[in-house]
């Protein structure tokens, strides 16, 4: 019983000093909070500490005298933090630093073929799709990039039965072709 209150004690004084949180094991040192007023006095914090609040910008100031600098981060004029952003991503699924890849889709049958579906992920141009009245012939040509697999398609055949078939190409090379079986037969090709 003694052992837990002593625990306990060992605790509540750790917590109480900030914890782990100092790397030196220092008490831990009050946090300063910003102050109400616009000029700080000696010791206080820097006048130009942003404002959250729907307040003119800290750069502005309402009596007409020269504009102070926006603090450092900050956009001038805004008190804002500016975007953030990454060059090379588009955010479409690609990534036009990685290599090009041509894939080709096409779907064909003897038969009207009647909804063709596709999706070319990294593709930036045509990432996917559906398509409906294609005739007997439908075909995409698009870059892609990234790691295979590039691409799918998704297609069935009617009530006769007639096989439709399917076949990506990449970079030039058949990676996958494929045909339905029987009427309504449905299939997918990925490559």
């Amino acid at each position: 019983m003694v052992g837990v209150s002593l625990l306990i004690i060992v605790i509540s004084v750790v917590v109480g000093r900030g914890g782990g949180d100092n790397d030196d094991g220092a008490a831990a040192r009050p946090r300063a909070t910003p102050s109400p007023s616009a000029d700080a006095g000696p010791g206080g914090l820097p006048s130009e500490v942003p404002s959250t609040s729907a307040t003119p910008s800290p750069t502005a100031d309402p009596t007409g005298a020269a504009p102070r600098s926006a603090p450092s981060g900050f956009a001038a004029g805004t008190g804002t933090l500016p975007p953030l952003s990454m060059p090379g991503l588009t955010g479409k699924g690609g990534s036009a630093s990685l290599p090009k890849i041509r894939v080709r889709l096409e779907v064909f049958s003897k038969s009207p073929i009647g909804i063709v579906g596709y999706q070319v992920p990294t593709s930036l141009t045509d990432p996917s799709g559906t398509v409906k009245g294609v005739g007997t012939r439908w075909s995409l040509t698009t870059i892609a990039y990234g790691n295979p697999d590039y691409a799918r398609l998704f297609f069935g055949a009617g009530p006769s039965g007639t096989p439709v078939t399917c076949v990506i190409t990449i970079n030039g090379k058949v990676t996958e072709r494929r045909s339905t079986e029987g009427p309504y037969g449905q299939t997918m090709c990925q490559g």
